[in-house]
């Protein structure tokens, strides 16, 4: 396994891979490796060509700073699980590195704005565009590698291959779960014990809920998803809604809709999407 930090270096082993006629499969992650992000490895494995993963915590993504200072950051630990893997080049450049003059996000996609994560989070997607067209140039890969559970943001990467005619397939990956039923996120290792346990029974009431939900959509439902959570305690929702997963419009009906939720436990923030049909 191969370790890269610096730009001109991946260009080079990219630039020799392409004179090889070698495809390149491209994984970008923040790090705090887990069996997510391995999903996308397995995922990866189906396709002929030279993985990359790349481990990059970018701050032009980040509302606040003190979550980007706290998002975990476990380089080391990291490097242990993808040497076990299928993962042959690790890119881990600085902040310097990938932002020589200054992170400067601009909003380059239009669509799939001003709902869900968007309106409470400003400006973040602005910094995954930024930050996921930079690799995508970069490293040139045949195919990228997204998990579902970030749903609006994989439809926004979406666009953005598209809306720049990017000759690059965009793979979608199934969220995996914890036994709870919830999808895993690197934040969740920064859980008190406390914590910890009031997610597992936000995880409770947000399943018991779903699967009623599943079987026969009703407003009330969703609306007593937000009602218990917040008589259990969790004073901040910033949306529990049902919406068309090709679109992201508000839908009233199961097929093709998903639940999109987002809460937070504290100073974490808990985001998750279930497939309603």
């Amino acid at each position: 396994m191969q370790i890269v930090k610096k730009i001109s270096e991946i260009t080079q082993i990219v630039s020799d891979l392409h004179k090889n006629k070698k495809r390149i499969n491209l994984i970008p992650t923040m790090g705090n490796i887990h069996a997510g992000h391995l999903s996308l490895l397995t995922e990866a494995k189906k396709f002929d060509g030279t993985n990359i993963v790349s481990i990059f915590i970018n701050p032009a993504q980040f509302n606040e700073e003190n979550d980007f200072t706290n998002y975990p950051k476990t380089f080391d630990a990291d490097l242990d699980i993808l040497e076990k893997t299928n993962c042959e080049i690790i890119f881990t450049p600085s902040v310097k590195e990938m932002y020589p003059r200054g992170a400067n996000p601009e909003k380059t996609v239009l669509k799939y704005r001003d709902i869900l994560c968007d309106l409470s989070r400003p400006g973040h997607f602005d910094g995954v565009t930024t930050i996921v067209k930079i690799l995508l140039d970069l490293i040139k890969p045949s195919r990228v590698f997204f998990g579902e559970k970030d749903y609006q943001q994989l439809k926004i990467i979406e666009q953005l291959i598209l809306q720049n005619s990017l000759n690059i397939d965009l793979i979608k990956c199934p969220s995996v779960r914890d036994l709870n039923g919830m999808s895993l996120s690197s934040r969740y290792v920064n859980f008190s014990q406390n914590q910890q346990l009031q997610f597992e029974e936000c995880a409770k009431i947000i399943n018991t809920q779903f699967q009623i939900l599943k079987k026969i959509f009703n407003q009330e439902t969703v609306k007593s998803i937000e009602y218990e959570l917040k008589n259990f305690g969790i004073s901040k929702i910033d949306y529990c809604e049902v919406r068309n997963e090709e679109n992201l419009s508000l839908s009233k009906i199961n097929e093709r809709s998903r639940l999109f939720i987002a809460f937070y436990l504290s100073e974490i923030r808990v985001i998750d999407n279930f497939i309603l049909y």
